[in-house]
């Protein structure tokens, strides 16, 4: 049986609160020990409760989120902000939250999260395979480190060659929606489906054709043509993903993106 993962809430909001404990009921592992209406109070209430992980609202009376998180004695639990406001995903991506979710929160979504703080791995629990089946190459395969990925020429059309076990799967640029960065790992996100690999944003950057790649904030590239809407500083891209635009990025990405505004 799988030891329980301890959540805790902080949120002013009752009916956000209500929704993630709903969510959290229905996920075996997972044990809600605690919420707070405020982020002063839960300082100090998660000295009680030890919770593994957070779940985190930004913007509440007293204290904000993002003042709660450096607050917070290191050693942490792992923390998911949870909000309406997508200003803040730079900054809570800096001070290294598990992922970072919009609301109103879908199910299949908070599941992803889940998965998250699962492969960065837990005191409490044993590593066990993901609740949500996460759309990989090949389901149980091993982490690929930089060595496994090879940068090839297919006449004009570059690819990646992505290693698992004796196999080399082959991943086309174009394919590509967004690229992004979690500690020392990569999530490349193509057109229905995800590939996890050991590898710095900057290492992938080197290797991406430039002309169609963006680096947009100091977790995330964009392949251009994936770019569905720019609204104010958050791009939506073609599958529906919302990438917020870094502050130091902002005059790069609109200085490239402004040559194909017509």
């Amino acid at each position: 049986m799988t030891p329980s993962l301890h959540c805790y809430l902080i949120d002013d909001e009752l009916p956000a609160r209500t929704v993630l404990e709903k969510f959290i009921q229905r996920v075996p592992f997972l044990e809600l020990v605690g919420q707070s209406d405020n982020a002063v109070d839960a300082l100090f209430a998660i000295q009680q409760a030890r919770p593994d992980l957070i779940f985190l609202d930004i913007e509440m009376p007293e204290m904000t989120g993002i003042e709660f998180l450096k607050a917070l004695e290191v050693p942490r639990p792992h923390v998911i902000m949870v909000t309406a406001s997508p200003q803040y995903a730079v900054e809570g991506f800096e001070l290294n939250v598990v992922d970072y979710l919009l609301k109103p929160v879908a199910f299949d979504r908070f599941l992803r999260a889940i998965n998250k703080v699962k492969r960065e791995g837990m005191e409490r629990i044993n590593p066990v395979t993901p609740i949500l089946p996460a759309p990989v190459v090949q389901a149980h395969a091993p982490l690929r480190t930089e060595a496994d990925i090879q940068l090839t020429t297919e006449g004009e059309a570059e690819f990646f060659l992505v290693r698992e076990d004796k196999k080399l799967i082959k991943v086309v640029p174009n394919e590509i929606v967004l690229i992004e960065a979690m500690k020392d790992y990569l999530t490349i996100h193509l057109k229905g489906r995800t590939i996890m690999v050991h590898m710095t944003l900057a290492k992938m950057e080197d290797m991406l054709p430039t002309a169609h790649f963006l680096r947009v904030n100091r977790s995330y590239i964009v392949r251009k043509a994936a770019i569905k809407e720019i609204d104010g500083n958050l791009i939506t891209t073609i599958d529906d993903k919302r990438v917020p635009i870094g502050v130091t990025y902002r005059d790069s990405v609109w200085e490239t993106m402004k040559k194909n505004i017509m």
